[in-house]
């Protein structure tokens, strides 16, 4: 499966007072890439046979190389398709490596993690929360007691830019703006039009996929899977030489 512009969620951050607003975020589940090979564990155990302990040392060596490859290209293969750096990729990504060779050899990096805000893909715009200075409207700001509140003429915030794929052209959110929370987190945000408990405005960030959604099509996992199963090969004989030389002993 992979997700469009069309994916982009709406989701309410609660005023939590102090002008900072928090969740809900929405998880993306996980992704479970393996890489197995019982034929290059047969190998390993003939060619080291007379060595204690050499076999584990070659298998996890290998696959501790080949998990990291895996790894490292999972943000290649978002890249291909979504317009985010790789730093934001890292932040966002929440890999755990695990390995195992009891059943054939197995090494498994499972991807989880939270949806990405909309202003961390490239596209984003405008880089900084930023007013329109043309005109000024008016808008009410909070209540006062009796229910009423104040008018006040404000210059409105700029609309803003964003996408989530390469293929498109940054999607105009006529309605959204950018701005940034008392926290200090920058986001891309919509009015919902209604209220919170502390008579704020109500408001929610726009978000992207998360890594493991944009990584969850059984076309990626299984190139994943095959450039992670090519590595250790390559390392696994690399490992057994070493051995057999006396370098890893």
């Amino acid at each position: 499966m992979a997700f469009s512009d069309s994916d982009i969620s709406r989701e309410a951050r609660v005023h939590v007072g102090g002008g900072e607003y928090e969740g809900p975020h929405a998880g993306g589940g996980a992704v479970h890439l393996t890489v197995t090979g019982q034929e290059s564990l047969r190998r390993a155990e003939a060619l080291l046979a007379d060595i204690p302990g050499g076999v584990e040392k070659a298998v996890r060596s290998a696959m501790a190389r080949a998990a990291s490859r895996l790894k490292a290209q999972s943000s290649k293969a978002v890249k291909e398709r979504y317009d985010i750096k790789a730093a934001n990729i890292r932040e966002a990504e929440n890999a755990k490596i695990s390995y195992s060779y009891q059943n054939g050899v197995q090494a498994t990096v499972t991807f989880a993690g939270w949806r990405i805000p909309l202003y961390r893909f490239g596209g984003a715009s405008p880089s900084t929360p930023t007013k329109d200075t043309s005109g000024r409207g008016p808008a009410m700001i909070g209540t006062l007691s009796g229910g009423k509140g104040k008018w006040k003429l404000l210059y409105p915030s700029i609309p803003a830019h964003g996408h989530v794929l390469k293929s498109t052209s940054p999607t105009l959110f006529q309605h959204a703006f950018v701005a940034r929370m008392k926290n200090g987190h920058v986001g891309i945000y919509e009015r919902t039009g209604g209220m919170t408990s502390n008579d704020k405005d109500e408001i929610e960030e726009l978000f992207g996929p998360s890594v493991p959604q944009m990584l969850g099509s059984r076309e990626v996992e299984e190139r994943l899977s095959r450039e992670a199963m090519e590595k250790f090969e390559e390392r696994l004989d690399h490992e057994i030489n070493a051995i057999l030389n006396g370098w890893r002993l």
